[in-house]
Order: C-alpha cells, then structure tokens, then sequence
C-alpha cells in the first residue's frame, strides 16, 4: 500500500467546516488504498476533543498553532513583511522539524499538502512529487473581499494582503508536482497565472449518504443559511442579504425569517438575533444541520467575496433544499440554472426568486429534487475522493520530484 504524508493548516475532526469536512471525507475514504500519515495545526480547544475516529482512519499528528492575532498585531504582522499574513500565521519551527523528521525517517511515495501556504513547512528538496491542493484561490479571495470589506478604512490593507498573495500564491503552484483544483474556474485561473503548471481535479464533496431529503413537510416563509463566521465573506453574505434583499422579500412576505447555523457568529449578527423585529435567528453551531436543511422553506447563498466551492451548497442540496444563490456563491459548480438551483445577482433578482419559490411549494419541490440527483450523481465523496486516488496515482512512480525555492522559504 502506497504512503501518503498529508499536511492540512487545521485539525479536520470533528468535521464543523468547509475544509476540516474536506479532508476527514477524503481520508475517511482514500484509506482503503493509501497508509496516510496526516500533520496539521490545532488549537488546545480543538485537541480536546475526542479525536478517535480520525485516528481510527490513519496516523495523526498535531502540532500547536498560536491563537489568531487581535486586529493591530495582525495589521503590524502585515505591514512588517512582504509575505502575506496567512502564511507567517500557518509555520512553526515545530512542524517544520517534525515534516523533516518524518521525512528523514520514513519512506513515503507522495506529499499531499492542502493550501499554497502550508508548503513553506516542507524542505527544500522533496524526495518525492508533491500534489498542492488548493481549496480556494485566496489572492482572489482576498481581492474581492477588499471592495466590500466594512468599515471602509480596511480596505487598503486587504488589497494589499491581496496583492502579496496574487505574488506568492502563483510562485508556491509553480514549485508544486501538480496542483490540485476544485473546479475547472479555478483551473483556468491557475493556468492564467502560471502558464504551464500541471493542474487535476480534486473537487469538495458531500456525503449524500448522511445529507438526504426529509419526509416531512418543509416550513413555510423560512430560509436558512450557514457558516463559519471568522471566515470574512459568510458575514458579508449576511449582512448583505439582511439589508439589501430581506426588506423586499418581507414587503411582500412579513413572516418571512431567516435561520442562521454556524459558529462564532459576530456582534452585528447576534444583534440581529436579539432584535425581535429582525426576522432573523441566530442559532450557532449546532450538532446536526439536517433538521433544519430537511425543514426549511429554501436555502439562501448571497455570497458576494470568496473563492473555490461552497460545502454549504453541496449538503443543502443532498437534503432536497431549494437554493436561491449568487453566480459567484456557486462558482465553480456550474448548476443549470432554474433546474439545479436559481441564481441571481441583484437584490431584486434574488429577491424575486425568493418570492416565486415560497409563493410555489410545488416549483421549489421539484427544484429540490433535481438538486438533489445532481449533486448525488455529480458531488458525492466518493466521486471526489476518486480524483484525488486518481492524482496520487499519476504522480506515484514518476521521475519528477520537487525543490523548492530559498525565496519560498524564507521567514522574512
């Protein structure tokens, strides 16, 4: 059996967000024809918890990662370096020691590393190729968020954290065996920015087996949206929806609410759960989102900033939810619109689309049974964890290996 040596920036159990669900998900299933030794970063709060069924699945190893910095350490952080400040955020010379242990001490056939920024902790010369997944173009990311980030003085230092990563982002793909990508968007904008690098598919999934339609009726007038909110574009994506699209739908629909699941909401939002004349309800992180994926009228994705593809898509989906989204919110997907879900790009568009479907139980069944087929036969994990297989084995064997530049590694 073939040896993998994994490197992922987070601890991916348990499973609560969209690139700790990737990686469990595609190890739970790449183990049955690879031995994978899995180093990532992890809190103390996230070490607590019971880590049995990751290391059931394969070798774990977690390195202590200090908490984010408060916003003036991280604006000094960013204007002390000319590297981005997610990658001085995601090294340590005690992973750096413990890959080149590794590496020294064993034999592995392939380096899997999740996101540009985490290659920095790898050694100059690899003994082996190195597969460089990229679950999200972040310069891209970070571009789009410096036009909407609020307040407005922000903006400048997001454009040129944006800037920094439009640099190295391309340079680290360059260095890489072959990139992984998530969709074929996200393919051209690697080749765009790095002609002739070697690019795959190695997409985001959902376990259609665990996300299935419910049998009973859904709510009427309830939409629902979820997401990790530190990450900066699911608070836009609410705010957004709240101020410029919810007024219309309520104009028309009072008792129109909106449902929020996900953690560490913000003050504004839980202000706007504490509002009672809001229409929102701010229920954090729950155990089980199917409950209400399976209930809900419809589900929500104003997405204005970001990149890559959206796990929250995928799973609303898998459980017959009808999706109202943003063209860019399901980027890189490429649904049919009007059968897979409706997208829609202003605050009347989507407001409409709201409307129609909560005015027509019977048009948003079917839209959630179409989706639902579509993600099961396109989306599933096991389709996704079958690329990643197919990359490794590409890679396994052949002559190429990788060194990485000085530059790339340097800590300045």
């Amino acid at each position: 059996m073939h040896s993998i040596l994994m490197l992922t920036p987070y601890l991916p159990y348990p499973p609560v967000s969209g690139g700790r669900s990737r990686t469990y998900n595609l190890v739970k299933r790449l183990v049955r024809d690879f031995h994978i030794t899995l180093v990532c970063f992890g809190r103390p709060e996230e070490q607590a918890f019971d880590l049995t069924p990751l290391r059931e699945l394969c070798e774990v190893i977690v390195v202590d990662r200090a908490p984010s910095p408060g916003a003036a350490k991280a604006a000094l952080l960013s204007l002390t370096s000319i590297r981005p400040i997610t990658m001085r955020l995601y090294t340590s010379p005690q992973f750096r020691e413990t890959v080149h242990t590794l590496l020294d001490e064993r034999r592995y056939d392939l380096i899997h590393v999740e996101s540009f920024y985490m290659v920095q902790n790898l050694p100059r010369d690899l003994p082996v190729p190195l597969l460089l997944a990229e679950p999200a173009i972040e310069y891209l990311a970070w571009a789009r968020y410096a036009r909407y980030a609020r307040p407005i003085f922000q903006r400048p230092a997001i454009a040129l954290e944006a800037l920094k990563m439009r640099i190295f982002e391309p340079q680290t793909w360059a260095q890489a065996t072959l990139v992984g990508v998530m969709s074929e968007v996200d393919r051209q904008l690697v080749k765009r920015a790095t002609p002739g690098v070697a690019t795959a598919l190695t997409p985001n999934g959902v376990d259609v087996d665990y996300f299935q339609p419910g049998s009973g009726q859904r709510e009427t007038d309830v939409a629902v949206f979820m997401g990790d909110y530190k990450y900066f574009p699911n608070t836009d994506a609410v705010l957004y929806f709240v101020r410029e699209i919810m007024p219309l739908i309520r104009a028309q629909r009072p008792n129109f609410r909106l449902t929020l699941l996900g953690k560490e909401p913000p003050p504004r939002i839980r202000a706007l759960g504490d509002d009672p004349d809001s229409g929102v309800d701010v229920r954090g992180l729950v155990d089980d989102t199917r409950p209400f994926l399976t209930h809900a009228t419809l589900f929500v994705c104003p997405l204005r900033i970001g990149s890559g593809t959206r796990f929250k898509l995928l799973e609303s989906l898998a459980c017959g939810c009808p999706v109202v989204s943003t063209s860019l919110g399901c980027e890189g997907l490429a649904p049919v619109n009007g059968r897979h879900m409706v997208i829609a790009d202003t605050p009347r568009e989507f407001a409409n689309a709201v409307l129609k479907l909560l005015a027509d139980p019977r048009a948003a069944q079917r839209l959630g049974h179409h989706g639902r087929n579509w993600v099961a036969e396109k989306h599933s994990w096991n389709h996704s964890a079958a690329l990643v297989a197919d990359a490794y084995l590409q890679l396994i064997g052949s002559d190429e290996k990788t060194v990485l530049r000085p530059r790339q590694l340097s800590s300045a």
